[in-house]
């Protein structure tokens, strides 16, 4: 599940001064008592701070690759956090103003990732923990859009986007064909790409639908679980959203699967029930579906300059996977 791809961005070294004055508006005239930066992201910066006076820790997040994610992501605590558990924001510097690039103040929320979860051997975590996920995803068709696309300030359409069809064929056609991806694939596993998504391309039609909040990066990385005190699991947050935007949930159902064929099949089986049990609506194809939506996004990452060597490898098995699995794997 991505592991060893690395950080595409270097994170930034922040001393406690540094981390006081970004604190200020929130716990001014409070001690630092110990701060770490966290782990798992490969994109921003996010430490975790202890502050005495404070029974919570704090998260300081700056942003690296996007600096109007920021403003994005306070628009979506905004807009869902009473719905969709997110941690509470608590400041939000948009504009960059106190240290020259945007960053945000929340509270830690205690917890273990899905990631970790599915490490283990105990069948009967891996089902409550993966139908819980399934049940957040399906949380997020309740914020609908007028149509699919990317936000703006606000969560204004500042670009709207075509149908799922148009979208991925003119999408993975660019980056087979005019970008990087066609060469890291090689040409005969490019052909095959091609020849399977346009031969196929009808069953994009069945992510066509009302545009909802996607979050863009739902996997289990950015899934944070905890315990009820009954003993049963159930998302404490949803991390990371500087991917999101409108458009069919599907895309998120994608990304949570990728790694489907490496866990048990209880997993796969989990999650499609609890995200029903909660009201998402599965076409009759969906498994093969999601496979399609889900070439946009590594083809994606194939793309770009200077790729991780570790990256490019899991992709391609994963491409090739979908390619070779596509009569037998992801069949209903």
């Amino acid at each position: 599940m991505q592991e060893g791809w690395g950080r595409r961005y270097p994170l930034l070294t922040l001393d406690t001064d540094t981390l006081s004055a970004l604190l200020e508006p929130v716990a001014a005239g409070h001690t630092i008592i110990s701060a770490e930066a966290v782990g798992g992201g490969l994109v921003n910066t996010n430490y975790q701070v202890a502050v005495d006076g404070w029974s919570d820790r704090l998260v300081v997040r700056l942003y690296t690759r996007d600096l109007s994610a920021c403003r994005l992501e306070y628009d979506i605590y905004q807009l869902a956090h009473d719905r969709v558990p997110i941690p509470e924001v608590l400041y939000a510097d948009p504009d960059g103003e106190r240290y020259g690039r945007p960053y945000m103040v929340s509270r830690w929320i205690d917890g273990t990732k899905l990631d970790k979860l599915l490490t283990t051997s105990d069948i009967e975590v891996i089902k409550r923990s993966a139908t819980v996920v399934g049940e957040s995803l399906a949380a997020l068709a309740a914020f609908s859009f007028p149509s699919p696309g990317f936000f703006g300030p606000g969560l204004c359409l500042r670009e709207r986007l075509a149908a799922p069809r148009e979208s991925v064929l003119s999408y993975v056609s660019a980056c087979l064909f005019e970008r990087e991806a066609g060469q890291r694939l090689g040409s005969r596993l490019t052909e095959e790409v091609w020849s399977l998504l346009q031969e196929h391309a009808g069953l994009l039609d069945e992510a066509d639908g009302p545009a909802t909040l996607v979050h863009g990066d739902y996997k289990a990385q950015n899934l944070l679980l905890r315990r009820r005190k009954n003993g049963d699991w159930e998302t404490a947050a949803v991390l990371d959203w500087e991917f999101a935007c409108a458009g069919s949930p599907l895309f998120d159902l994608s990304i949570l699967l990728r790694y489907a064929g490496t866990l048990p099949p209880i997993f796969e089986q989990a999650v499609a029930t609890g995200y029903r049990g909660a009201g998402g609506r599965l076409p009759q194809e969906w498994k093969r579906v999601i496979k399609l939506l889900d070439l946009l996004n590594l083809c994606e990452f194939l793309c770009g300059q200077s790729p991780r060597s570790a990256m490019i490898t899991d992709v391609t098995r994963l491409i090739q996977d979908t390619v070779e699995g596509w009569d037998s794997d992801y069949r209903r």
